[in-house]
């Protein structure tokens, strides 16, 4: 991106959809103009640009210029009622599944009451959240025409072009995630079909060395689902090194992977545990801790389900309101 199509994007970021393709396309048409006039007809430079973008405005401004202000919250305390929400939410999700985990446990694992315990945890979240979402709703707007002006605008700092530059690019490849996301699945499926029995307890008993594998044989049913998704994110990954920045196919296939390990990991939540040791075969202290397995196994399919269920929805958005870096000729 260059620093006009950066100003533009930031522009649209807080324009309404239904309209935000035709006045970005009027700003960038009426900058090029402007720039034209500025250059007589020779390419602009970096500095005619930043001068230009500076003059023109702060985005957020430029934007509030094409419709109306009436608003419940503002632009000014928005980013921060957006950042309370994301924290409120976070917590209010984290207490929801220690609740249902506390419930699996006094439920003993059994099918009827751990859907029960489901249910009941997610009615839990979604009340607490709608509670929380309106009183924080409220408080927000009481600020919003409570606050002096000048109070909220007394840390508000100069806009300049050099802002637009700290902005990330959203399809750049960041190449460490990328290497991150090839490296530690390639490990993890050798060690899961090559070596299994690391995953267990391994200890010393009587001077000799004991490994007890914890993988069930119900987890080894789910094993080639597991290889096939974790090799087809591997193969996206090396494929995104490649081309350098995200595309609207990879994305989709990017998104498709994260719904199938959602599914694969509903589907290992209803069936039995992955996690299981055979009667016996651990010291008394340690068998101590087999009824654990379960809790272990749920919480860690759980936590599965959430994170790759947040990035579903991140990836949805993303889809949405992607639109090109630069999506209308510059004119000469």
């Amino acid at each position: 991106m260059n620093l006009l199509d950066r100003y533009v994007a930031e522009v649209g970021k807080h324009l309404p959809r239904r309209n935000r393709a035709d006045i970005e396309a009027e700003i960038r048409s009426t900058l090029e103009d402007m720039l034209d006039e500025r250059a007589h007809g020779a390419p602009a430079s970096e500095t005619q640009i930043s001068d230009l973008l500076k003059e023109y405005g702060d985005p957020r401004k430029v934007a509030a210029s094409y419709g109306a202000r009436q608003y419940l919250i503002g632009p000014r305390l928005y980013p921060t009622f957006e950042l309370v929400l994301k924290i409120v939410f976070s917590v209010l999700g984290v207490l929801a599944l220690v609740g249902f985990g506390l419930s699996i446990g006094r439920t003993g694992l059994s099918g009827p009451e751990m859907a029960a315990a489901l249910l009941q945890a997610a009615g839990q979240f979604f009340g607490g959240l709608l509670t929380a979402l309106g009183q924080i709703v409220l408080i927000f707007a009481i600020l919003e025409r409570t606050l002096p002006a000048s109070e909220m605008e007394k840390d508000e700092k100069e806009w300049t072009p050099a802002d637009l530059v700290t902005e990330p690019d959203p399809d750049e490849v960041k190449i460490p995630e990328q290497i991150a996301s090839i490296i530690f699945p390639l490990f993890f499926v050798v060690i899961l079909n090559f070596y299994p029995q690391i995953v267990g307890f391994n200890f010393v008993q009587h001077g000799q060395w004991f490994s007890v594998p914890m993988l069930s044989q119900a987890f080894f049913r789910y094993l080639p689902w597991v290889n096939a998704l974790s090799l087809l994110g591997v193969a996206l990954n090396i494929w995104l090194l490649r081309q350098g920045h995200w595309q609207t196919s990879t994305r989709l296939f990017n998104l498709a992977l994260r719904l199938g390990s959602v599914i694969l990991a509903v589907f290992m939540l209803s069936g039995p545990s992955i996690l299981e040791v055979a009667v016996g075969s651990l010291p008394a202290d340690l068998e101590k801790l087999t009824p654990l397995f379960g809790l272990i196994s749920i919480g860690t399919l759980l936590a599965v389900i959430l994170g790759e269920g947040i990035d579903v929805i991140k990836l949805v958005r993303r889809l949405l309101a992607h639109r090109p870096a630069a999506p209308y000729p510059v004119s000469k």
